[in-house]
């Protein structure tokens, strides 16, 4: 990572690496709150107004089951990038697309459910905290493709 961006590449990575930090909590506190608990459906997947439909839960915890691949991927990714300086493109590339495909079909599954009408702060929130990802992604594969 030897270019003229590299400080806000290098921002943007540790930024990626802070959010599936983060994701991961919310993972971890859901999956404690639906499976352990018995509890509906905590943030990150608010249900729209009538619940979520019976099929519609082994959906989310499939993506989830895959989103927690990502994370790991992720943090792998920034740590060896950050205080390895060992930059491992393919690597960051892998774990992004799984994330924005993951963000893809997520949103693809509860927008039209209605739930993010019905708790707009919480979805949107996750669209503006996402929102730089993907130019992150878009970086790596120029400099992949170099």
């Amino acid at each position: 990572m030897q270019d003229k961006n590299s400080k806000q590449q290098k921002f943007l990575i540790a930024y990626y690496g802070l959010l599936q930090s983060l994701h991961l909590l919310v993972l971890i506190r859901a999956g404690y709150m639906m499976l352990l608990q018995g509890e509906p459906a905590p943030f990150p997947i608010l249900p729209p107004p009538g619940g979520w439909q019976e099929q519609t839960m082994p959906f989310m915890l499939g993506l989830a089951g895959m989103d927690v691949i990502g994370i790991i991927l992720g943090i792998y990714y920034s740590f060896k990038t950050l205080f390895k300086q060992e930059h491992i493109p393919g690597l960051g590339i892998l774990s992004l697309t799984i994330f924005i495909s993951g963000a893809v079909v997520f949103a693809a599954g509860t927008y039209p459910s209605g739930a993010w009408a019905a708790h707009p702060l919480s979805y949107w929130s996750m669209v503006i905290l996402f929102a730089p990802v993907p130019y992150l992604y878009v970086k790596l594969l120029q400099s992949n493709a170099k």
